[in-house]
């Protein structure tokens, strides 16, 4: 399990480790986005002892702050967040078949989808990008999550993405059956 320390307090911290020693995983901290991107191509922030050829990714599970487009780390003020995209991350690293779970704010909106709700937009977007990494299934969803009360938990609402640059501040009400999307991977 791999935790960006981030704001979290000693206490979350204390949870996602004792949740790691639970089910027999490792638990490693993150301080920035390399030590993210290593860990996930090289299964360890030290570059020069890659594990991954021996232990590849079976299952990615990103729980955070997140947008259609990546994932969010640093919040910065005023609503922004230092981010970054999957496009680092190295095919080999993952499981031919991984599973891939984003639990981040519109994070399964792929680039059609994200078109459809602004036009003006046309990109590839996080989820679309993912799909090259695995030939297994890739879960997201298109809405806001809403954090639950116990930590790892979340109910997804009822509000579409809204792009940051959108003054007229639209959110779409997007029907319970598109909120959370599923696409298999294209990894040859």
């Amino acid at each position: 399990m791999l935790v960006y320390k981030g704001h979290y307090t000693e206490k979350e911290l204390s949870y996602y480790k004792g949740m790691a020693e639970k089910n027999g995983i490792s638990f490693e901290l993150a301080s920035n986005e390399e030590d993210i991107i290593s860990y996930i191509n090289y299964g360890t922030a030290d570059v020069s002892r890659s594990d991954r050829d021996s232990d590849p990714i079976t299952d990615f599970e990103y729980v955070g702050h997140g947008h259609p487009t990546g994932f969010y780390i640093e919040p910065l003020g005023n609503g922004d967040y230092k981010s970054f995209n999957s496009e680092r991350f190295d095919a080999r690293a993952f499981d031919v078949n991984a599973n891939i779970y984003l639990y981040g704010c519109g994070q399964g909106l792929t680039g059609s989808a994200l078109h459809d709700i602004y036009p003006d937009i046309t990109i590839s977007t996080l989820i679309d990008n993912m799909q090259r990494l695995t030939r297994g299934t890739i879960v997201g969803y298109s809405v806001t999550l809403e954090w639950g009360k116990n930590l790892g938990s979340f109910i997804p609402y009822n509000l579409g993405y809204r792009n940051t640059n959108d003054r007229l501040r639209r959110r779409p009400t997007i029907p319970e059956n598109k909120r959370k999307v599923t696409l298999k991977g294209t990894r040859q």
